[in-house]
């Protein structure tokens, strides 16, 4: 930080659930203009690469994330109080979700050599547990079975663990993940963040729904098992058109909840073995 005549913008990280980050606050973030120093959590330089600098902070556990800086705010004041003591002059900057953007194709900060055909995306999480979609190992298997090479992404405190080589085997997840979604011909789905990243990535997506595209059964839950809504949504696929800068091909494929068996049949189409 020597040597700087114009000190830099400063910006807390956002501890929220990784659809969120990836869909608007790394975009914003992105676009944002001159210096800027980038807190982050552990491994996401990738999603930043623009910052001078990256200040890396403890993960958030999965369950507390959401999706504004308001609902982690004694961390954020944490990190708001170090940047003035220790960058004289600095600007914070909290970027929200009206903000401009500016969409990349991140590259894998280390990158760890990994190849594969087809990325799945196995969430399993506690917060909207009914998003969790049961047939990823099953799925993962018969992809093989076809002579497939499959790679999961995602990391070990969110995912099933499925019956092939997957992100969190390696020291960087997310760079592993985007690593396997840079080379593979198509990424498989649901309505969460690692669909997000896929469109940031430019990648072809197949995205897993329940009837007439819509996101999830219901009802909705948090972490608890409160219900919050009776149903879930239509997947909002304004937000994957917004976000597709390559203009990569993005597939709902609706009424595909209950069995392997349509997601087979629609990835042998898109991607002949």
């Amino acid at each position: 930080m020597d040597g700087w005549t114009v000190p830099p913008s400063v910006i807390p990280a956002l501890r929220a659930e990784f659809g969120m980050l990836v869909w608007w606050h790394v975009p914003a973030v992105h676009a944002v203009s001159g210096r800027k120093i980038v807190f982050i959590e552990p491994g996401m330089e990738a999603l930043y690469p623009s910052a001078e600098e990256w200040l890396v902070i403890d993960r958030q556990d999965d369950s507390k994330r959401r999706n504004r800086y308001a609902r982690d705010a004694e961390y954020v004041e944490r990190m708001e109080r170090a940047a003035m003591r220790d960058i004289p002059g600095c600007q914070i900057v909290k970027p929200d979700a009206k903000w401009p953007k500016k969409r990349f194709i991140p590259e894998p900060h280390v990158t760890q050599d990994i190849s594969c055909d087809i990325v799945v995306c196995p969430r399993k999480r506690q917060y909207g547990s009914e998003k969790n979609w049961e047939h990823w190992p099953e799925l993962t298997l018969r992809l093989r079975a076809k002579g497939y090479d499959v790679f999961a992404g995602g990391a070990p405190d969110s995912s099933y663990d499925v019956d092939c080589e997957k992100a969190w085997d390696y020291d960087r997840p997310l760079d592993a993940t985007i690593e396997a979604m840079l080379s593979a011909d198509l990424v498989v789905a649901t309505d969460a963040g690692l669909a997000h990243l896929a469109v940031l990535c430019g990648r072809p997506l197949l995205m897993i729904t329940h009837a007439n595209g819509i996101v999830a059964p219901g009802p909705v839950t948090d972490e608890h098992g409160t219900v919050m809504e009776p149903e879930y949504w239509p997947v909002k696929i304004e937000r994957y058109r917004e976000a597709n800068h390559t203009h990569s091909p993005i597939r709902l494929l609706h009424d595909s909840w209950y069995s392997t068996e349509p997601v087979l049949s629609a990835v042998q189409h898109m991607v002949p073995c």
